[in-house]
């Protein structure tokens, strides 16, 4: 039996206490985030049998989601009941295409990631920080949105520190979610920069398209980056985050 199937039938077996839905049209999603589609809607009352609990998107200060026996995702604001109850177990990350934090994540959730920042148009910054799809704040500079769309630690390693988790890769290895950076020592501060790969302009593969966050007035945007860019004088290399899933 699959490790998900296996989690709902334990999941079933003990969540025997009534779960209601305290406010009328309570959206269930697809995922823990009101980004997310939404898959059905609860009317104040409605009773749900609760299979599994991740974290999410804060909501009113409770960034706990239960996933229903609907397949769906609601968050615990709006269901009546104990949200420390530890007979509903974690629901499991990387299987739902949902990444829990500083775990496994495949390449479609850190693009996925990393545009949530694109699409918003997040100002740059090596103070300031912006919430991730689940509500938690990473810094939004260059190396910060990296991990960001890794789902790493927060708020975020800096150009020196993520080669710690990373190993480094051949230009022709690279995939959809590794990173191109210069990187470790001699690149704090402003002296090195990070982008997040996502594909090769043409079969020439002498440019490629990327996210990335940048000290100018466009902030974090989607670009293009020849093979040979460099920060001052240091060549950027490849790398691949050592939790993705392939």
């Amino acid at each position: 039996m699959q490790l998900e199937s296996l989690l709902l039938t334990v999941a079933t077996a003990v969540s025997v206490k009534a779960h209601t839905i305290t406010t009328d049209n309570v959206n269930c999603r697809s995922g823990p985030e009101t980004t997310f589609s939404v898959v059905r809607t609860y009317a104040l009352g409605a009773s749900v049998t609760i299979t599994c609990q991740t974290s999410g998107q804060d909501i009113f200060g409770n960034a706990l989601w239960d996933k229903t026996s609907d397949g769906c995702y609601v968050s615990d604001y709006y269901v009546q009941g104990d949200e420390t109850d530890t007979t509903i177990p974690p629901c499991p990350g990387p299987s739902d295409g949902i990444s829990l934090y500083n775990g496994p994540i495949n390449r479609t959730e850190i693009l996925t990631r990393g545009q949530y920042w694109i699409s918003r148009h997040v100002p740059y910054s090596m103070e300031a920080v912006y919430p991730d799809p689940q509500g938690r704040n990473y810094r939004t500079d260059c190396s910060g949105f990296v991990s960001m769309a890794l789902h790493a630690n927060a708020p975020g390693y800096n150009t020196v520190s993520l080669p710690a988790i990373s190993e480094a890769i051949a230009w022709e290895d690279l995939r959809p979610g590794d990173f191109v950076g210069t990187l470790g020592e001699g690149t704090a501060g402003a002296n090195g920069h990070v982008v997040l790969f996502v594909s090769w302009v043409d079969e020439s593969h002498t440019q490629h398209n990327a996210l990335e966050c940048r000290d100018t007035a466009s902030g974090c945007i989607a670009t293009i980056r020849p093979v040979g860019w460099k920060k001052g004088s240091v060549d950027a290399k490849p790398y691949r985050y050592i939790r993705v899933t392939d």
